[in-house]
């Protein structure tokens, strides 16, 4: 197993009400302890030694994609803290602490990276680009020529265009499209983006026109190596 451990995330069908069942128990002693963190929502998590995961919780049980494969764990009972298991590997939650351990490696110090999970939770729905802007906070996520979704304005604004047009220029792209009297412009250019709020880096700067407004951010193509 490599140093650095990248696993994606599957969304689980969570239907289960709060009501449901335990699951049965695959390993012996202990008991079942609720899991503090929140379900139906993508985390990622950096550990030491550069490991790094990314969980999506449902009712009694957890997913996580490899690059090659994805698993599906079930919690089990545990006498410390909350357990999920499924063939060699093993996650245990104690807080905001989580230890995975696959093949017998252990990665310890696992901790949450909030700034990461929204790009985490769009490569998980198949979005193949997001940009994101401040002031007013803004996101585009686009899946292929299929749809384009703008959320502005830190979320009091959103549009969905389907039917998205692309072109290319040398090192620069162009989308377009239209819904009933909203049209949408954006244009992807190849050059380095600093987020001027985080200083992250990103390869490609973003200049969306929506109907009469502008906005600049910055972006990048989001693979899905699960699928190759």
């Amino acid at each position: 197993m490599r140093n650095t451990l990248l696993l994606f995330i599957l969304l689980l069908p969570l239907l289960a009400c709060a009501g449901q069942a335990q699951p049965e128990a695959t390993s012996a002693g202990g008991e079942f302890r609720p899991d503090s963190r929140p379900m139906a929502k993508t985390l990622v998590y950096e550990c030491e030694g550069g490991a790094e995961f990314i969980t999506r919780v449902g009712p009694g049980e957890m997913a996580l994609w490899f690059e090659d494969r994805y698993l599906v764990l079930s919690q089990v009972r545990s006498g410390s803290g909350t357990r999920y298991e499924e063939g060699d590997v093993v996650l245990v939650a104690r807080g905001e602490e989580v230890v995975l351990e696959v093949a017998g490696r252990s990665y310890h110090n696992c901790r949450l990276n909030p700034s990461r999970a929204p790009w985490e939770d769009a490569r998980r729905r198949g979005i193949d680009f997001r940009a994101t802007g401040n002031e007013p906070g803004w996101s585009l996520e686009l899946r292929g020529s299929e749809s384009l979704l703008f959320v502005g304005d830190y979320g009091a604004t959103t549009l969905l265009f389907r039917e998205v047009a692309r072109t290319d220029e040398g090192a620069q792209r162009f989308y377009e499209a239209r819904q009933g009297s909203d049209y949408i412009s954006v244009s992807a250019v190849e050059e380095t983006c600093t987020d001027s709020m985080k200083g992250e880096s990103f390869p490609y700067t973003v200049r969306v026109n929506l109907n009469d407004r502008s906005y600049g951010g910055c972006g990048r193509d989001l693979d899905h190596p699960w699928e190759r």
